[in-house]
């Protein structure tokens, strides 16, 4: 009996780890030059977004992203835009709605990495390398609402 008590004591003060590790990638930015993201490396956090230009939860989602973005500060978030499943121009489309993420270009091997099947898929990576937010919801309210919270902005007005 005691054996099961120390057993059990010991279960209780290991520490569990709920959050895992964001793989590393690299990948084709908009200029052509490798882009690369080691989550060993952070220093702050990061959105990943993995998106297309025909996707129409994708365009209701990025502008909301795209003002969370602005609100913290590019020294204190990065945000990519990994294009995914896509035949459009989403240089041109980024472009046109006037989002300043990081672009990634053919990034279905990074979406496998992820396990992102369509779009949108949404991760924030805390600056410690670990997935602390991923979107199960399209919803840009909802969406907005987490990233905020998590990254300790004030509410959108």
């Amino acid at each position: 009996m005691r054996r099961l008590f120390f057993l059990l004591i010991c279960l209780a003060a290991t520490p569990s780890f709920a959050a895992d590790r964001a793989p590393a990638w690299e990948g084709k930015g908009a200029d052509g030059k490798s882009v690369r993201f080691d989550p060993a490396q952070r220093t702050r956090p990061a959105v990943i977004l993995f998106w297309a230009t025909w996707c129409p939860y994708c365009e209701a989602l990025m502008p909301s992203l795209q003002k969370i973005y602005a609100d913290a500060g590019k020294a204190n978030l990065d945000v990519y835009a990994i294009d995914i499943k896509d035949d459009g121009d989403p240089v041109k489309t980024l472009k046109e709605r006037k989002q300043t993420f990081t672009l990634i270009l053919d990034g279905d091997a990074i979406a496998d990495q992820y396990h992102v099947k369509g779009t949108p898929g949404l991760f924030l990576v805390d600056a410690h390398g670990d997935i602390v937010y991923h979107a199960d919801t399209s919803d840009p309210a909802k969406v907005d609402a987490a990233l905020r919270e998590r990254l300790h902005l004030s509410v959108a007005k």
